[in-house]
Formats: C-alpha cells, structure tokens, sequence
C-alpha cells in the first residue's frame, strides 16, 4: 500500500551507534555479519528500552543539588504506567527494568565517579565523528567539565550504557571502556572550541554493572582498531544482504 510504514529502513553509507561499534570490536565474524545488517537495515519500529530512566539519571546528574526528587519522581511515574490498564507487556518490562536501574544508579552513586564531576545538558545535535568511510554516532548523555584555574576547563562526555542481560566478564568492560574513548574522541572532535578534552572525565557508566569506566589510556591504541574495523565496515556494507523479511527501500 502506497504510503504505508515499512519495518525498515535503510542507510545506503555505513553508520553505525558508538554501542554497536563497541560490541563489533570485540563481536565473532557472524556477529560482526549480523551487525552490520542491523546498522544498514535499522527496524523503524524499535522503541528504544530505558527511556525514562535515561531522562531521569541525566536530569539527576545536571541538578547542581543532585536532588533526589528526580529518582522518586521517576520511579513513581514508571509505577504508574506499569499498573495502567490496556499497558502491554512491553510497557510493563520496561517500567520493571527502568526501575531497576534507577536504584541500581542510586545504589551505586558514591562508587562512580560522578559526585565531583559537574554535569551539564547537551544541546542540540550532536554531529556524528567520521572514520574514514564509516561514520560513528555518538550520543552524550552529558558534557562532564572539570574546572582548572588559570586554565581553559577540561571537558568530556558521559554515556549511560544499560546492559542488563550481558554477563560481567571483560568484554562488558571492554565495551564500557571502548564508549567512553569514543566520548573522548567526540570530544576532541567537536567540543575543542568549548575545553581541552580529559580522559579522566570520559565516562561510560555500566547501569546495571554498577561501575563507570575510562577509555584505554590514551585511546591511541583503541582509536587505530577503531579505524581498521571501520575500514573493514566500509568494505563489507553493501555485501551485506537484507532481513528476509525486509520491506524498506531497495538496496540495489
């Protein structure tokens, strides 16, 4: 039917999500296969998981008081819409699981890292960082900046990473750690105008693992695995063949 949703949608240049690059790096062949077909073949009907506790962890983190009305707030609002009548499954899955981070978050609060940083919102669109023919999104949850005096502000990023059936083993650190370079990255990038980019304020936050993580040291090394995998992406997208169920534009 002319007009109608499709399931899918389609990206004819590679692009991945800082998260999905994450999990490539350290993905099986067929993994790093399935990947790519989920980058250049996107369902546009996923509703993202987590929403609210996203929204109230960064508005908790940029309240200069970080008061606590913005967890009991939160976690009351998701109560409610779980107990709603007509409320699907899904609903009701994700107000468990978003409330279970949240005090997951608050739990672990003093063991992060974050009590000394200051936060910030970010603003507008966030551009997306370019390796050679494949591009990067990543989102910041929030601008980290670190006051120096007499000197230009150190400033990062944080990324709120929620993983809550993965194990605990070292690929999970890897991905956090591997986040939060590329939150280093985004801001040696984009953000030099505002500050001199601080590894030690570049932060991916496993939610559920209850531990921030750094990049790997410099991210040097990291940046140049980063690099060859994009290339390799570059080289493999339109090999890649759609779902069998696909609806969304033609590849060819």
């Amino acid at each position: 039917m002319v007009g109608s949703k499709t399931n899918y949608g389609y990206r004819a240049n590679p692009q991945l999500s800082a998260n999905q690059m994450a999990e490539y790096l350290a993905a099986t062949a067929s993994r790093r296969k399935s990947i790519i077909r989920e980058a250049r073949f996107p369902r546009t009907s996923a509703v993202a998981r987590y929403n609210k506790a996203r929204e109230c962890l960064v508005n908790f983190l940029t309240d200069g008081s970080r008061s606590l009305n913005h967890i009991a707030s939160a976690i009351d609002h998701l109560s409610k819409r779980e107990s709603r009548p007509g409320a699907t499954d899904w609903v009701k899955t994700d107000c468990r699981f978003s409330i279970e981070a949240i005090d997951r978050f608050q739990r672990s609060y003093n063991r992060l890292g974050l009590a000394s940083v200051l936060c910030e919102k970010i603003h507008g669109r966030q551009p997306a960082l370019v390796f050679g023919p494949t591009k990067v999104s990543v989102s910041l949850d929030v601008l980290t900046r670190k006051r120096n005096r007499d000197e230009p502000d150190s400033i990062g990023g944080a990324i709120l990473v929620f993983s809550r059936g993965e194990g605990s083993g070292r690929q999970r650190v890897e991905r956090c750690k591997t986040v939060a370079g590329l939150a280093y990255e985004f801001c040696l990038t984009h953000l030099e105008s505002i500050g001199e980019a601080d590894t030690s304020i570049c932060l991916g936050i496993d939610v559920f693992g209850e531990r921030s993580h750094l990049p790997h040291g410099t991210f040097s090394r990291k940046r140049k695995h980063i690099q060859d995998s994009c290339d390799e992406i570059g080289s493999r997208w339109r090999s890649v063949d759609p779902p069998p169920d696909y609806d969304g534009p033609d590849p060819s």
